[in-house]
């Protein structure tokens, strides 16, 4: 998957330790080509719960930009690898999931494809 290093580089200063930040990242194929913060209403550092409105919402101006959902991006307070909680909702949401370790920055692509696999990003 291709993800604008724009992308990360506002990762960056938007995330912090006190709450899983997430964003929908949306494109076309394998490419990122836009994406949305959304608020963790959960205010958790350990898991994160999205506005089920706020979700369709940027769900349906991506489609109408001609746009899918292409991943879900997350932090953890910890190694980028999916929580019990992370692969439950993969299931739900069969979409990239990228983790980044809120603390050092390395970061993760996972999905659910018959078991949990890795998958491979490119900054562009």
């Amino acid at each position: 998957m291709k993800v604008p290093k724009a992308f990360l580089e506002e990762a960056r200063k938007k995330c912090a330790p006190e709450a899983e930040c997430v964003a929908l990242i949306f494109g076309i194929s394998d490419t990122a080509l836009s994406w949305r913060w959304m608020k963790n209403v959960a205010a958790s550092p350990v898991f994160f719960k999205l506005d089920p409105e706020e979700v369709y919402k940027a769900i349906v101006e991506a489609e109408e930009r001609g746009e899918e959902l292409l991943a879900i991006f997350h932090t953890h307070p910890g190694p980028p690898t999916p929580s019990w909680e992370d692969v439950r909702h993969m299931r739900l949401w069969p979409v990239t999931w990228i983790i980044a370790n809120v603390f050092d920055w390395h970061i993760s692509a996972w999905r659910i494809d018959g078991g949990l696999k890795t998958i491979p990003l490119e900054f562009i």
